[in-house]
């Protein structure tokens, strides 16, 4: 039999039984996508593996390992969620709370009487665009600054009433990392660490690497313009995480640790259901993985269909990067991918690849 193009080294391997399930479905997966690299994570029970494919680029010969830096993407809105969910259950902030307590005087708009919460922003549900008016010669994820972008916001008209039309929204997240920051006394990075990266012991996670990290970043190709490694704090709650695999396994590992009595209270929070499909107005942009049945703090749910399990899942693109994470809670198994070219429908179809894989994983 004549082996695939391109296989993968195992960085870190588990059974047989994983490394059989895994190793066909990455390798079709990787050639799929056209990329020059791609990181694949997987979890299953106590098992892990991190599948590396191919290079840091498409003009370099550097082998993609589980320590090259990578971008989230919009993944980045899971980790401003369970920020959210863990200064909920310390008792910081309550998701009711309204926007106005940590504007700062800043103005925020309304509909009637009907405030945005931040349960609103978490769930893409205050009634805002999905960006802000970004200017095409800033590097991606660096704009707008927070000036720039309450000044933005304090001149939006609410179409309809917070909570009653989930429409898709990177603005909104970007709000509610600052109005974590004004509610935690501290930056929104230093609340990330305190709150999940250092806790997990992801040392990559990170919105300003350094020279060494930059030394490892993957570039990206595709229809966005590759990113600079820079600073992306300005994106800090919708888009602006870099991570590697290694980091990204310790991810999924904790958001599969329901048991652990320390993580479950957060964790509960953060993969509720607040709004579901079936009582919106309308659902708008959240159907490219899947079709969307409930809105999380920034997950998104799919409801079980056939051999599919129930999927909390989230999807992420820019700088060149398309990259999606998956659990099946309750089944513990959990999937990571990010390939460095930048193609929607590319993205959309490793997606369904991968719930199907995560179908597999869960007959047991």
């Amino acid at each position: 039999m004549t082996a695939l193009p391109n296989q993968p080294s195992p960085v870190r391997s588990g059974p047989a039984l994983l490394q059989e399930a895994v190793a066909l479905n990455g390798a079709v997966m990787f050639i799929t996508s056209g990329a020059p690299g791609m990181v694949l994570v997987v979890v299953r029970g106590p098992d892990t593996t991190v599948q590396v494919y191919g290079n840091t680029s498409t003009d370099s010969k550097s082998e993609t390992n589980a320590k090259s830096l990578l971008r989230v993407g919009s993944v980045t809105k899971v980790f401003t969620g369970e920020v959210l969910a863990a200064m909920v259950s310390n008792g910081k902030v309550r998701l009711t709370d309204p926007l106005t307590l940590y504007a700062q005087g800043a103005t925020v708009p309304s509909f009637g009487e009907r405030q945005i919460t931040l349960l609103d922003l978490a769930t893409h549900s205050a009634g805002l665009p999905r960006d802000t008016d970004n200017p095409s010669d800033k590097p991606t994820f660096t704009w707008p600054t927070r000036a720039q972008l309450w000044d933005w916001f304090s001149k939006q008209t609410l179409n309809w009433a917070p909570g009653s039309v989930a429409a898709y929204s990177n603005a909104g997240f970007s709000l509610l990392a600052d109005a974590l920051a004004v509610a935690g006394g501290k930056p929104y990075p230093q609340l990330l660490r305190e709150l999940i990266t250092d806790t997990l012991g992801m040392p990559d996670t990170t919105l300003d690497p350094n020279q060494e990290q930059c030394g490892r970043l993957m570039t990206g190709s595709g229809f966005d313009k590759p990113g600079r490694c820079v600073n992306t704090e300005a994106t800090q709650g919708n888009g602006g995480l870099y991570s590697t695999g290694d980091d990204m396994a310790r991810w999924l590992r904790h958001n599969l640790d329901a048991a652990n009595p320390v993580a479950w209270p957060v964790l509960t929070l953060a993969h509720a259901v607040y709004r579901q499909r079936q009582s919106m107005t309308a659902a708008i942009g959240f159907d490219d993985s899947g079709p969307m049945s409930g809105i999380g703090l920034g997950w998104i749910t799919m409801s079980a269909n056939g051999n599919l399990p129930t999927i909390v899942q989230k999807s992420g693109g820019g700088a060149g990067f398309m990259t999606y994470i998956a659990i099946a809670p309750g089944r513990d198994v959990g999937v990571f991918w990010a390939v460095n070219r930048e193609d929607f429908n590319m993205g959309a179809a490793l997606a369904v690849a991968t719930n199907e894989l995560i179908a597999n994983l869960v007959t047991r």
